[in-house]
């Protein structure tokens, strides 16, 4: 089973799968890991979200306001079991374990309280 076969929505706007010619909302598995670990980061769970295509081409495709920590911080609020920051850490650069902070994620975390979305 894909992982888009089990979410089955947008982790971001949780807009469900799309219907015949709603391409917008067609579901994509987005890698959070850019450039050329991208291919590494397939199949993981700790570091692939699910997203429609408006998501993904609109909101978070070369937006500086989605770092990686926001995005990570998605994918814990979604899939707590699956949020593994020290295996993306080390996905990402083997070397720098805590390149990325829990305190970072924990910090968009609390913004998409406060917004009460996303």
């Amino acid at each position: 089973m894909s992982l888009i076969d089990e979410i089955k929505h947008c982790e971001l706007c949780l807009h469900g799968r799309a219907k015949p010619g709603q391409v917008q909302w067609a579901l994509h598995e987005h890698q959070i890991i850019r450039g050329p670990l991208r291919k590494k980061s397939t199949g993981k769970r700790f570091a692939t979200i699910v997203l429609c295509y408006w998501c993904h081409m609109e909101r978070i495709h070369g937006n500086e306001d989605w770092p990686e920590a926001r995005q990570l911080a998605c994918l814990m609020k979604s899939r707590p079991r699956d949020y593994d920051l020290v295996a993306y850490n080390l996905l990402k650069v083997p070397n720098a374990p805590k390149r990325i902070t829990q305190d970072e994620v924990d910090a968009w975390l609390a913004r998409m309280s406060e917004w009460g979305a996303e």
